[in-house]
């Protein structure tokens, strides 16, 4: 894949609010599990996991299989970490609690 697929594949996978919303859920809460993400979203599990493929795709994400589980962490080795990183360290705090924190 060239530079400018890749970046078509960046931008493709962040340019959906839930993914986003899924990107400030693990920035702010760290490694869940699938489950975890779909019921915070009340999403079911095969429209979750058809975002988190997207992102995982787009090597965003990681995918960790545990027993039946697969849990899913932000990619801090993957450039575009830095973007979405300063993205979402700018958000206020009072922000994140109302769409993403499970808190």
């Amino acid at each position: 894949m060239d530079l400018i697929s890749g970046y078509v594949e960046l931008f493709n996978a962040l340019s959906d609010e839930l993914r986003l919303k899924i990107l400030l859920y693990l920035y702010v809460n760290g490694e869940r599990c699938v489950c975890d993400i779909g019921n915070f979203f009340n999403i079911n599990q095969s429209n979750i996991s058809y975002h988190l493929k997207i992102l995982c795709d787009a090597g965003i994400i990681n995918k960790k299989k545990v027993a039946v589980w697969n849990y899913y962490s932000l990619n801090q080795d993957n450039s575009s970490y830095s973007i979405i990183s300063g993205i979402f360290k700018n958000i206020n705090k009072g922000e994140w609690k109302d769409n993403v924190s499970n808190e």
